[in-house]
């Protein structure tokens, strides 16, 4: 986790720069700083929510504390009309497009995905206008899922490594945030906990719409991840693929792009 930034500065009395003659200091303190660093903490991998999964420590109450943290962040975070433009049928379609058109770079992916996705948006262009209206395009997390969620002791709940870096990731409708928490929910095998975190999203944001565009977006995300994992495969290719440690990597990233194509094709009579 990010803290701050910090300056490095030699110490008093310090006639080079040698090992113990530098420390780290607080920006708005004496000293000219040698060079700037960024103050992180570090927060246990145990804590990370798809591994507490694994070993069976999330249940119900968990998904009932994270929904209601997702849907108070929804409230507080902004919304203007250039985000809502990111909301529109036309732009979703392009961005369905973008993804797929990548995807074909790596693998040959069935139309039986992207059809469906494309046809969803212009058959139901007035559900996504009507998401505009009633403020759902926000900015959101652009990338919550399992490994972005730390759950410490006190039930403290850290949402980590929002997207920053691309508008069109972030400036999102509030829907593609809980669509890619339920789908990485499914994927680790607990449909149980994702209906729950569905229904109790509509319930209690009393988002009379998002029951109806969620399994799209979950369709969409788990396209999403199928790239990315095929993405992790060719880089592991290329880098050593005669180790064992990068096989070993290749399989687990070649199982889930094939499982994460599984995933998008069942969510295909849900929407």
């Amino acid at each position: 986790m990010y803290i701050g930034t910090v300056k490095i500065v030699k110490k008093r009395g310090a006639q080079q720069e040698q090992e113990g003659s530098i420390k780290i200091a607080e920006l708005n303190s004496k000293g000219k700083a040698l060079d700037y660093a960024v103050k992180m903490l570090e927060i246990p991998q145990k804590f990370r929510m798809d591994i507490l999964l694994q070993k069976g420590n999330i249940a119900s109450d968990s998904i009932d504390k994270l929904t209601s943290i997702l849907i108070e962040f929804h409230h507080l975070t902004p919304t203007n009309r250039k985000i809502k433009n990111f909301g529109r049928p036309e732009f979703m379609r392009k961005k369905v497009a973008e993804n797929f058109a990548t995807l074909s770079k790596l693998s040959s992916v069935s139309q039986k995905l992207e059809r469906p996705l494309k046809a969803f948006i212009d058959k139901r262009s007035n559900l996504f206008l009507e998401r505009i209206r009633d403020d759902k395009i926000r900015d959101i997390h652009g990338d919550l899922y399992l490994k972005n969620v730390f759950i410490l002791p006190g039930s403290k709940f850290y949402l980590y490594d929002r997207i920053e870096f691309n508008d069109s990731l972030r400036y999102a409708d509030v829907a593609e945030d809980v669509a890619h928490l339920a789908m990485d929910l499914d994927f680790h095998g607990r449909s149980d906990l994702s209906k729950n975190l569905i229904s109790g999203y509509i319930l209690r944001d009393k988002d009379s719409t998002l029951g109806d565009i969620v399994y799209f977006f979950m369709c969409y995300k788990a396209c999403v991840r199928l790239k990315v994992s095929l993405f992790r495969t060719k880089h592991l290719d290329k880098k050593n693929s005669n180790s064992d440690q990068a096989r070993k990597g290749i399989e687990q990233a070649e199982d889930e792009a094939r499982r994460h194509l599984q995933l998008a094709e069942s969510y295909l009579e849900m929407f």
